[in-house]
């Protein structure tokens, strides 16, 4: 079952969920997660506190505005809301493959107006 979840990250809040994958679970459980992230394009990506290890799952390159993923080589956790630099057109493609681990909804937009370099904390979403 998903574990919803909110992102804090600039005074913006994004409602979202982990998926019920290997390394989905692990992120729940490891919950508040810090996030210390760089942006690439429309793409913020970066190390976390705790730090998290290699998963058995799908990976992809290609993914969807709000999706959030995890490459486990450097352990970075990612948030896409929009075309990166490896894109080809308007699709958010990621610069290695990663593991998709949730998504987030709400204003995924105002992200555009953030700058290069972010702290986000990922919380526990109890049910409204």
């Amino acid at each position: 079952m998903p574990t919803p979840i909110r992102i804090e990250i600039e005074g913006l809040v994004l409602p979202g969920e982990f998926n019920d994958t290997a390394a989905g679970r692990a992120m729940a459980a490891a919950l508040p997660i810090a996030c210390d992230w760089s942006r690439w394009g429309e793409e913020y990506y970066g190390t976390t506190r705790p730090r998290f290890g290699d998963y058995p799952g799908e990976t992809t390159e290609v993914l969807a505005v709000g999706d959030l993923a995890y490459h486990a080589p450097s352990g970075w956790f990612c948030l896409f809301f929009g075309p990166t630099p490896a894109s080809r057109g308007s699709e958010p493609r990621a610069a290695a493959p990663v593991q998709k681990v949730g998504r987030v909804a709400g204003d995924v937009a105002a992200l555009r107006a953030l700058g290069p370099r972010v702290k986000a904390v990922v919380r526990a979403c109890g049910p409204e």
